[in-house]
């Protein structure tokens, strides 16, 4: 009876110790204790609940080898969720780190116990350009790339927030055509496809005072680039009264939900702000507001692309002033857009 008791109680402990070494895991990594991560990864301090597609970006910038090709951080490995925190992971393969830059960035963050948002920009500010591979003239680049110029290129003047020049963007017609030709209605989002370039460049009396550059990566997010008036490469675009550094402060407008103008009032006029006039250079046969209201392209920027590109797009075919005819007509038809009035 005693020996019974004895194999009964036993058992009832081991029994329980495995049911409290279970109940210890979670969710997202069994067998883990979330309060103990583990030696081979570091919590990433981020605060919004979109901070995701920001550490994708990030990431995904440094497991690439140029402007285009680049992994996602995720589906690598390095990175991970564990309910509501961001882990980098180590060791980075070779293969994906070359550099070394993100096993450093992983030591460093190891050594604070935590990878902090100013540790994290400050790294992504001082290696971006390197690890992206970027020209260092706009000479070298444009001699490797076609040029822009119109009709091949869309062509938007504007005065607005964004920078105090006035600002010409470029991007070529057939990238807009395949994002309306992914459209079954205009709710759908407007995405472009992969290796699509949008330059912008800002004038002051004539003269090209800044060109950025913004060309979409293998992975879907976009590389962000500039030059200065010479032609070198800078990762400064100069503005009142905090200048903006490239990418990190890129991604503060391309992600977040502010709108601008004169983006936000279009197809109605934007009044002067606090620097002066804001405008869209363009015929007010353009100025669709059953084609504007229905898109919501600023509003929505579903590529994270602020541009009224498509909008103004399908505004110019219906005012007939389209440089290929055929196809802009082929999108009124699509999308039940009426010509405007001659």
């Amino acid at each position: 009876m005693i020996q019974y008791e004895k194999g009964f109680l036993l058992i009832t402990v081991l029994l329980t110790v495995l049911v409290s070494a279970c109940a210890t895991g979670n969710e997202d990594t069994p067998g883990r204790d979330s309060n103990d991560p583990g030696d081979d990864v570091v919590r990433i301090e981020a605060d919004d609940d979109d901070s995701g597609r920001l550490l994708r970006f990030y990431f995904g910038s440094f497991l690439g080898g140029s402007t285009s090709d680049s992994s996602d951080p995720v589906e690598a490995g390095i990175l991970e969720k564990r309910e509501n925190s961001w882990y980098l992971r180590a060791p980075v393969p070779d293969e994906l780190d070359s550099s070394g830059l993100l096993t450093n960035l992983f030591s460093t963050a190891m050594e604070e116990g935590l990878l902090t948002e100013d540790l994290l920009g400050e790294f992504v500010q001082r290696h971006y350009y390197d690890a992206r591979g970027f020209p260092e003239t706009l000479a070298e680049w444009t001699s490797r790339n076609e040029e822009w110029s119109e009709p091949e290129w869309f062509r938007i003047e504007v005065q607005g927030s964004m920078v105090p020049q006035r600002r010409i963007t470029w991007v070529n017609r057939s990238n807009i055509e395949y994002a309306l030709d992914s459209m079954q209605s205009l709710d759908d989002p407007v995405l472009y496809p992969g290796g699509t370039v949008f330059v912008g460049e800002h004038l002051r009396d004539g003269v090209v005072e800044e060109t950025t550059l913004m060309r979409k990566r293998s992975d879907g997010f976009w590389d962000y680039w500039a030059y200065d008036a010479e032609g070198k490469l800078t990762d400064v675009i100069r503005k009142e009264p905090r200048d903006m550094l490239i990418p990190t402060r890129c991604t503060g407008c391309h992600y977040g939900d502010r709108q601008f103008e004169p983006e936000r009032s279009f197809p109605a006029t934007a009044q002067p702000g606090p620097s002066g006039e804001r405008a869209l250079y363009i015929p007010e046969s353009w100025r669709r507001s059953d084609v504007a209201s229905a898109l919501q392209e600023h509003a929505r920027r579903s590529d994270t692309i602020l541009g009224l590109y498509a909008t103004l797009y399908l505004a110019e075919a219906a005012a007939g002033s389209s440089p290929t005819p055929e196809t802009g007509r082929r999108f009124l038809e699509r999308f039940g857009i009426e010509t405007s009035p001659q």
